[in-house]
């Protein structure tokens, strides 16, 4: 049989975990991260999806909550037989890093850049991640990483508002439908940081495509989304990027597969 894939994404909420044959995800599994973290669940994740798919040999393990991350290493370092890799700045790159110190930027973000690198190898890209934080990683055309940012994702911002008040309630945005103006407390917290959420990514969006354009000559830019929240909030911009829920995971696919050619 042919050899098979298991990429690992430890988010801040949840993780999801792929099997690749190739390019192509055969099987999806989700779990919440804290729960993985206890002692016999991370295991047991493993050993459902070793089960299910007996000719997975290599692994990559794509984590921005470490201890977890350590835990998936160690677990599937002894169940495969092949290569097991940690996302991280000191794997080969299809792309040209620079961020001080390299190591600090997260397995999450190196994953999206390369992903953005193998599929649109001549055009520059700005890549979203839009979960418990918002992140922007932009690369030129030829390939270098120009640089980013990070902003607090929706649940953080309602999380805020609710810890740092004495009265404003806890609430969850679940639709992109709210009217601009709300007329109850928990309305307005909804439309309020829906709506900032959404000016602000459109708004940021726009400056980079303006710096890229005028002040690189950029044309064509490529926008990417992927993240818990990004369906959510593309479908209130104006103009959506193209969303890919499983990009992380897609990018950690070509990383693996990269550091696996220049190791033979």
């Amino acid at each position: 049989m042919k050899e098979q894939a298991l990429i690992v994404e430890i988010g801040n909420s949840v993780s999801d975990f792929a099997v690749f044959d190739g390019g192509i995800v055969l099987a999806a599994y989700t779990a919440p991260t804290d729960k993985l973290a206890e002692s016999n669940a991370g295991y047991e994740q493993v050993e459902k999806i070793l089960h299910d798919h007996p000719s997975i040999s290599h692994a990559a393990v794509c984590s921005v909550v470490p201890s977890v991350g350590d835990h998936f290493l160690h677990i599937l370092s002894s169940a495969l037989s092949g290569r097991v890799l940690e996302i991280n700045s000191s794997l080969s790159l299809p792309f040209i890093l620079d961020y001080k110190p390299p190591h600090a930027l997260g397995a999450d973000r190196l994953a999206l850049c390369a992903l953005s690198r193998s599929n649109w190898r001549d055009q520059a890209v700005i890549a979203l991640d839009v979960g418990t934080a918002i992140t922007f990683d932009v690369l030129n055309s030829g390939g270098n990483y120009l640089g980013g940012m990070i902003l607090p994702g929706l649940d953080l911002m309602t999380a805020v508002l609710h810890d740092r008040t004495a009265k404003l309630p806890q609430v969850q945005i679940t639709s992109s439908s709210m009217p601009l103006l709300g007329r109850s407390t928990a309305d307005c917290i909804q439309s309020g940081v829906l709506w900032g959420c959404v000016k602000q990514v459109e708004g940021l969006l726009a400056d980079i495509r303006c710096f890229l354009g005028k002040e690189l000559g950029e044309r064509g830019i490529r926008v990417i989304a992927t993240g818990g929240s990004s369906r959510l909030v593309a479908s209130a911009m104006a103009e959506p990027p193209l969303i890919d829920e499983q990009a992380v995971l897609k990018g950690a696919k070509v990383l693996l597969d990269l550091n696996i050619q220049h190791a033979q």
